[in-house]
Parts: C-alpha cells; structure tokens; sequence
C-alpha cells in the first residue's frame, strides 16, 4: 500500500516536467538585457510617413489634435469682451480724439463753427450765489425765447443805469419771464467796459436783485459777450433769516 502511494506521488512528480512556458524565461532574459527597449511589436513606436512631421512638444501635439475643429457660434470666448479696451483700441482712440479736435479748431479760426461763448474770457453768468449751472447752461444756449431787449448803446453810465431800472419794472409788471440787456463788449473802453459791468452790478446788487433767478451772456449767434440774457421770477426770492 505505502508503495503504491509512493509511486504515485513519483509518477505525478514525472509529470509536471512537462513545462509548456519554460521558454519564456529566456526570453525574458534577452528582454532585460541592456538596449532592449520592447519584448514585442505591441509595443513598438509607430514611426512617422516621408510626409509627416515629428511633434516637438505637447504644444504641437495638441494642435495636431484640433486641426479640423471649429468653435460653437453664439458662444463668447473667455478673457475677452465686446468694447474691451485693447492697447491698439485705445492708441486708435486717442488718434481719433485729436484729429476731431484738430478738426474743430481749423473750424473755429476759418469762422466755420461759432466759438461756445463760455470759452470766450469776457463771458459772464450768475448770480455768484447759489446759481443753478443747468439751467445756466439752457439760458446761455438759446433754450428760452428772449421777450424783450434793452438798448443802452450810445448812454452814459447814469443815463443807463435808470433805462435798465425802468425796464426791469416794466417787464416784472409785464410777466415777462426771459429778457436781454443789449450794451456792447466795450472794447473802446480805456478800462473795463462801462456798461457790461453796470449790468452785471446792477442784476448782483440792484434792487431788483431777488426777482434775479439767472443771468448770462448770451450766445455768439446772438451778441455773445456783448449781450446779458436774463432770467426773472414770479415773485422775489425770501431772505433768509439770521439766527
């Protein structure tokens, strides 16, 4: 019996000598040996056509990758929006902005296009107190029709100042809202000029000076510095009372 058993286990023994993969483990050996790079063609780099070039970088490859690939429409591109400022919009900008002004300048000295008569250094407005610049802006542009004028060229400094009283009552009894003092830029004058600056004292510290809402000079289509528009109220402005 044990022989029996004995024998068996030598008979198996036999057998399993019979090793189908024992060639791979020389294979294996010329396969870790220096220079060798792959075991087999699974693993072997394609080599590039006569035609095609080598990538240089994942740069390369990557837009290798993307020939052919169009964007979706309709969608926006990150980094960039519309009307964004760009060094070469803003040079254009800029270019632009002093061709206009140059523009405008040859315009103004070949009498093209009247010079804002705020520009000009004989302008005037007011009252120095509390004046509203909008509505200064709507007198001194023509935005209020004129109801009445005053003449005062050819007068002394007396003779006009009761010609401006005079008509100041006459036109605050009259409700007239929008009126204009006509008395020249007084270029002649040795000094200042006379009667512009009796109007301009007259409507800053005259008796009528309450019923003053705003004055200025008016535009260069309508006597500019040589002309006062002014504006009048419905009733006099109350003093303010001191505590």
């Amino acid at each position: 019996m044990s022989h029996t058993g004995t024998d068996k286990r030598h008979a198996g023994s036999k057998e399993l000598k019979s090793r189908p993969f024992e060639c791979l483990k020389d294979r294996l050996k010329k396969a870790s040996a220096p220079g060798v790079k792959n075991i087999g063609p699974a693993v072997q780099e394609k080599k590039p056509g006569p035609n095609e070039s080598v990538p240089s970088s994942d740069t390369d490859l990557f837009l290798k990758a993307m020939e052919g690939v169009k964007p979706l429409k309709g969608k926006k591109r990150r980094g960039h929006t519309p009307g964004s400022t760009t060094p070469g919009n803003a040079g254009n900008r800029k270019e632009k902005e002093l061709e206009d002004a140059i523009r405008e300048l040859k315009d103004l000295v070949e009498g093209k296009m009247p010079l804002p008569v705020e520009k000009i250094p004989e302008y005037m407005d007011g009252p120095p107190v509390n004046s509203d610049r909008r509505l200064l802006k709507k007198l001194r542009s023509g935005d209020f029709a004129i109801q009445a004028y005053c003449e005062l060229h050819g007068l002394n400094a007396d003779q006009a100042l009761k010609v401006c009283d005079g008509f100041m009552s006459d036109s605050l009894m009259s409700n007239r809202r929008c009126i204009a003092y006509i008395h020249g830029r007084g270029k002649s004058s040795p000094g200042k000029p006379v009667l512009k600056e009796l109007v301009k004292n007259f409507l800053n510290r005259g008796r009528f000076r309450r019923y003053i809402l705003a004055y200025c000079s008016a535009p260069s289509w309508d006597g500019g510095p040589g002309v006062t528009y002014v504006l009048l109220r419905k009733r006099p402005v109350k003093k303010s009372r001191k505590r």
